[in-house]
């Protein structure tokens, strides 16, 4: 057999053995199933809804008909924590603490343990209001009250007094009770104490009304 010929059959059969390869990659617009199975899509994950110790999210179907699970794992300040759960379009994560920013992030995981890329989400659970505010005292021109310090890292009160929807004044406070002074007698008043923590976040008012003596 000429040295020529020997060359051509070789070029052949390598032409052929791509064609073949090129076929099995290109067939319908792309790689074999055993390869599109190594790949798990990462989740979607939207914020539902922010509590004082409770976060909601909402994670988009992966469109796939494998079965997934979920990988969670969460921190929010000095605590932290992981579970595994089947896919599902909700997952709520609790027992955090109020006005703590808290870091979760979620990640598809299939039955041969081969994991997507995690989705991470990061937001601030809600301060809680002061509790219990009540009027422990007033006369003609002064309100006194107190009230009950709130989970959370606190730092201080703002007391805001207002008189026809116009504050009439404001105030801060470290302990859990003020003075309004300076009012006019015989007038109702409506006064709202928020908290103030320690990372600047301040709480929704706690709302109570007084009226001074004539």
């Amino acid at each position: 057999m000429a040295e020529g010929e020997s060359i051509m059959d070789t070029s052949e059969e390598d032409e052929d053995f791509y064609d073949t390869m090129e076929d099995l990659y290109c067939e319908e617009g792309g790689p074999p199933a055993t390869l599109q199975s190594d790949y798990v899509p990462p989740p979607e994950v939207t914020v539902l809804h922010v509590g004082s110790d409770a976060v909601s999210l909402g994670v988009a179907p992966s469109g796939s008909s494998v079965k997934y699970k979920l990988h969670i794992e969460y921190s929010c300040g000095t605590r932290g924590g992981s579970l595994i759960m089947d896919e599902c379009s909700t997952v709520d994560v609790d027992g955090l603490s109020p006005g703590t920013e808290v870091t979760v992030s979620i990640t598809r995981t299939a039955e041969n343990g081969i994991q997507s890329t995690a989705a991470c989400v990061s937001v601030f659970t809600e301060p809680v209001p002061p509790v219990s505010v009540t009027v422990c005292n007033s006369s003609s021109e002064s309100v006194s009250l107190q009230w009950d310090t709130p989970a959370g890292e606190v730092e201080s009160f703002i007391v805001a007094c207002c008189s026809d929807r116009e504050t009439v004044q404001e105030l801060a406070t470290e302990t859990n009770s003020a003075t309004v002074s300076s009012l006019r007698p015989g007038l109702w008043y409506t006064i709202r104490v928020s908290a103030r923590l320690t990372n600047g976040r301040i709480s929704e008012p706690a709302v109570t009304s007084a009226r001074t003596s004539k």
